[in-house]
């Protein structure tokens, strides 16, 4: 019953959006969608998880409040000015040679980083450690320090890259290949993560980047392939590099043998909740925003190497599985305690209704870079926090970069552009 209730609930939100504003996928539907469907799901018990208890519940319960709260306050704000629903997109201003010019050298600076990590990796492991030991390439990968910033660009190129697609009606082969390069990349790192960063924060373009979404077979079938493609990325990287949890927890897994290509992704759907109420119970001192304000931190670090350090991989638990995502509330909690997951929650809400609201109002490239990138973040919100990581800043500061450097006071044709995109 708990099951049904939530999943009624998920998608409940969903239509409430389409009616509210004119669009299925606003901040506050994404993630109403996503935590009471992912709550839904564990409620089917597929596998053996500790049962949650009130004192999760509760703090789940709480920053959903606050999240819908902050969302709540700007819509309340935005629905009595209504002017942004029927505002025009701002594409005419949007230079397209310069557009591609931009693009050209973040896919040449993509490759560079690319060969690089490729490099540090065969003098460090070597290529058998692909096979023989996946989860240190992907460490190794990971620890690059500066120029694998170059190496994760192709994340940021494949968003740009899917928004010039989505924009121009008669586009240039050779965007395609940025976002097949970008693609190949995630199989070298052995990190479904990073895949499922480009497809979501790509799909939230394709969507955003349209004047109106309904649900038409297009759609229905634009949302249907990105989960299969995500899905089967998940399902091929487990088994090409081992990473298959069904086999080692048989014990747990509460489903035949003839679904186990399910079990990976269930647990990593539904598994960060009993992670969640693990960490809630353990005890922490308080680190005072060191993971609240990470990029900060960070920046910190380059001119003062002594601080202290917040910690990249999260304590495991097991539940009885082992992991360790915890949701995008384990850094508020860290750094603030109860306070945190009060504060940081209601803030994320009017941050991110406000930047949609924004785009709504006013539709450029990086209004809909951003606010796509703040929807992946509210989607994988159930998973981990991508709020708070210094990439997500990076990638901001890069698309408002492409953003200024093709933006021109003149107005170019629209002829050229897509229907959608102005229809």
């Amino acid at each position: 019953m708990l099951s049904l209730t939530l999943l009624i609930l998920a998608a409940a939100g969903l239509v409430l959006s389409k009616r509210l504003l004119g669009d299925y996928f606003s901040p506050p539907a994404v993630y109403n969608f996503f935590w009471a469907f992912s709550l839904g799901m564990l409620s089917l018990e597929m596998v053996a998880f500790d049962p949650l208890r009130g004192g999760v519940w509760e703090v789940i319960g709480i920053s959903w409040l606050m999240f819908m709260g902050g969302s709540f306050a700007v819509l309340a704000y935005g629905l009595v000015r209504p002017a942004w629903a029927n505002a025009p997109p701002r594409f005419e201003h949007l230079d397209r040679t310069r557009f591609e010019r931009a693009l050209k050298v973040l896919f040449a600076i993509g490759i560079l980083g690319f060969l690089i990590q490729v490099v540090n990796l065969q003098m460090s492991l070597g290529f058998g450690a692909f096979l023989t030991d996946p989860q240190m390439v992907r460490e190794q990968h990971s620890n690059v320090k500066y120029l694998g910033f170059f190496n994760i660009l192709n994340v940021a190129n494949f968003a740009l890259g899917t928004a010039y697609l989505a924009l121009y009606k008669k586009p240039r082969k050779w965007v395609y290949l940025i976002l097949i390069w970008a693609i190949m990349t995630t199989l070298v790192t052995t990190d479904r993560t990073r895949f499922f960063y480009m497809v979501i924060w790509g799909f939230f373009v394709l969507v955003y980047m349209q004047r109106r979404v309904n649900l038409e077979p297009r759609m229905i079938m634009a949302g249907v392939g990105t989960l299969l493609v995500l899905l089967g990325f998940f399902v091929v990287i487990a088994k090409v590099y081992k990473k298959e949890a069904f086999d080692d927890n048989m014990e747990f897994v509460r489903v035949p043998r003839e679904y186990a290509a399910l079990v990976d992704p269930y647990i990593y759907l539904t598994g960060s909740y009993p992670v969640l109420q693990a960490f809630l119970e353990d005890k922490h001192e308080h680190t005072h925003g060191m993971y609240t304000f990470g990029p900060v931190v960070k920046f910190i670090e380059l001119v003062t190497p002594e601080i202290e350090r917040a910690e990249l991989v999260g304590k495991f638990y097991r539940v009885p599985i082992e992991l360790n995502a915890c949701t995008y509330l384990e850094p508020f909690y860290k750094d603030f305690g109860f306070l945190g997951i009060v504060l940081c929650p209601l803030f994320l809400g009017v941050l991110c209704t406000w930047s949609y609201l924004a785009m709504r109002q006013r539709k450029t490239l990086f209004s809909v870079f951003f606010t796509s990138l703040l929807s992946f973040c509210v989607t994988i919100s159930i998973f981990v926090n991508h709020f708070t990581q210094i990439a997500t800043w990076y990638f901001v500061a890069v698309g408002y970069l492409v953003y200024r450097y093709s933006h021109t006071s003149d107005s170019k044709p629209i002829g050229e552009i897509r229907s959608r995109v102005y229809g």
